[in-house]
């Protein structure tokens, strides 16, 4: 007696999508600017956000009612710093476009009514009222019109210390251009000497190298105290970012 043997139809495995494969690809160069220039305005907003926050915590702490001073003060410190490098690679009069910079993130407060609230507000006497619900609020109202001087000027000084980054701009440049050619000539040297590679290293340097771009812009934007030479500031992350950009070119393991 023969029987048929059944056999079943071949699987068919299902195509890859399309989006698995675009998702792999690397962005494109409109897609990278607009990542830079949404985080630079974020970290422009946040370091605003957080240096307001720490001037006013520092009213009521440390600095004991002094806020506002120590913001005005900041600003006119930060003028005095730009006073003494009064020309850069970028543009022929630093303190004129801090300036310019300054004004222009005032002009919202402005537009708000903000000036007229500050003045409003300093008037205030609470003490002078005996209901202590009515004291109480004169004080919250008085409260809020120092917050908003504070904001101003601490919006004011942010846009100056973004000035002071863009100025800085071809200090990383040639950083990064010092720390790409040591980079590449110490990995033609381990290659040609046979010596170890790491991934590990690779990847947790080029992550640094990002790092250190960012965080010390943004370390610098929201910083609340005074007595800080931006100088310095560039030096020392221009130097961590051509270590950073050193190491993540000599591991680097595929061919150019």
């Amino acid at each position: 007696m023969s029987t048929t043997a059944s056999t079943s139809p071949p699987a068919h495995h299902p195509a890859p999508q399309a989006s698995t494969a675009a998702a792999g690809r690397s962005r494109g160069p409109i897609a990278a600017l607009v990542s830079v220039v949404v985080g630079l305005a974020f970290s422009t907003l946040s370091s605003w956000i957080f240096g307001t926050a720490l001037t006013v915590l520092g009213d009521h702490t440390f600095w004991k009612g002094r806020g506002v001073e120590r913001a005005m003060a900041a600003v006119e410190e930060d003028f005095g710093y730009l006073q003494g490098y009064p020309r850069s690679l970028m543009v022929d009069d630093t303190v004129a476009l801090a300036r310019d910079f300054a004004e222009l993130v005032a002009r919202p407060f402005r537009w708000l009514g903000a000036p007229a609230f500050i003045v409003r507000t300093a008037a205030i006497e609470p003490d002078v009222v005996a209901n202590p619900h009515a004291r109480a609020a004169r004080r919250i109202v008085k409260e809020a019109g120092r917050v908003v001087e504070t904001a101003i000027y601490v919006a004011q000084d942010t846009a100056i210390r973004l000035a002071i980054a863009f100025f800085a701009l071809p200090a990383f440049a040639m950083a990064i251009l010092i720390g790409l050619i040591d980079g590449l000539v110490r990995r033609d040297l381990r290659k040609w000497t046979g010596g170890r590679e790491s991934s590990y290293v690779y990847h947790h340097s080029k992550r640094f190298a990002w790092w250190f771009l960012t965080a010390g812009f943004t370390a610098y934007l929201a910083w609340p105290f005074d007595g800080f030479n931006p100088a310095y500031l560039v030096l020392i992350f221009a130097t961590l970012v051509a270590a950073a950009v050193s190491t993540t070119a000599s591991t680097f393991k595929k061919y150019l």
